[in-house]
């Protein structure tokens, strides 16, 4: 009996100091993280969304090939295998998000939406309107960093918050956008008058699927390479399909980087007028000064 006891004391004893050890080591791992990633952020500063937009409007005046990536928060969940607000996760997303968020080269924008204190942002920018908690920011940021070790992070909002306090520069980048696109992949409901103003009468529409586009991915890349094997010139595709866009740029990218691929945003839902999102909500963007002029440039 004796005996009995203890062992039942030792496999005690082993339980609760295997449990003690582990909840000081996940906390001394988390502490070391958090000052590791709050060391390195104070050198990480966003691009700020004027200096982001000057450079994509003189690579597509330069007819310089190049992507555009707007990495946020679905994208990191999906990245570490959670949902996605319209995309369900898959380990095979997850695969390609990450070769996604690995892409480096020359005229590779790779943003991230962390516009915070921590980082930096641009004034005007507020909570719900592009500017984020550091908290959330500083999360963000641990999750991807090391893909941006060596490489600039772009403002992933450049147009969209361009839009709400310099309509006519956003103007004018939407003018050299649409003269120099041929194809637009994105949501099958957007109207076909919005993708006529934006993208031009002539451009191939692409149509994916609302939600977990990633489905049709496979069909998505073969109709956009077939398309693209016809055209000999430079030109953009304009990309509008959340985060399954990113993996499809990707694959377009590995496969043909003689185009520019841009990735839209939500502003389209603006335009389209769907203000899905708070930042939509809570400005009052002139559209018709937005998109004047745009329907005389084919």
């Amino acid at each position: 009996m004796k005996n009995i006891i203890k062992k039942l004391l030792k496999k005690t004893v082993f339980f609760y100091d295997n449990l003690i050890y582990s909840i000081f080591k996940n906390r001394l791992y988390f502490l070391f993280e958090r000052d590791i990633v709050k060391s390195i952020s104070k050198n990480s500063i966003i691009i700020s969304p004027e200096i982001t937009l000057n450079e994509l409007e003189n690579s597509l005046i330069l007819n310089k090939s190049g992507i555009y990536l707007r990495f946020g928060d679905g994208d990191v969940f999906l990245l570490k295998k959670k949902n996605d607000k319209f995309q369900k996760h898959i380990d095979l997303l997850s695969e390609e998000m990450n070769e996604c968020f690995s892409i480096r080269g020359g005229n590779v924008f790779k943003c991230l939406a962390i516009h915070s204190d921590c980082f930096g942002f641009t004034e005007g920018m507020s909570y719900g309107n592009h500017k984020n908690l550091d908290s959330f920011a500083l999360s963000l940021f641990k999750d991807s960093f090391l893909y941006f070790v060596g490489s600039a992070i772009y403002s992933p909002v450049a147009l969209h918050f361009i839009a709400t306090t310099n309509t006519l520069r956003a103007n004018q980048f939407l003018k050299i956008l649409k003269s120099k696109t041929q194809v637009f992949i994105g949501n099958e409901e957007t109207e076909k008058r919005v993708v006529e103003l934006l993208f031009g009468k002539n451009t191939i529409h692409i149509k994916t699927p609302s939600r977990n586009a990633y489905s049709q991915i496979d069909r998505i890349e073969s109709e956009a390479l077939n398309v693209i094997s016809e055209i000999d010139d430079f030109f953009v595709i304009c990309v509008a399909m959340g985060c399954s866009g990113r993996p499809l740029m990707k694959r377009i990218w590995n496969k043909n980087n003689t185009i520019f691929l841009f990735d839209f945003g939500s502003l389209l839902d603006g335009i389209s007028g769907n203000d899905s999102r708070t930042w939509l909500k809570m400005n009052d963007i002139n559209y018709d000064l937005l998109l004047n002029g745009l329907d005389e440039i084919e």
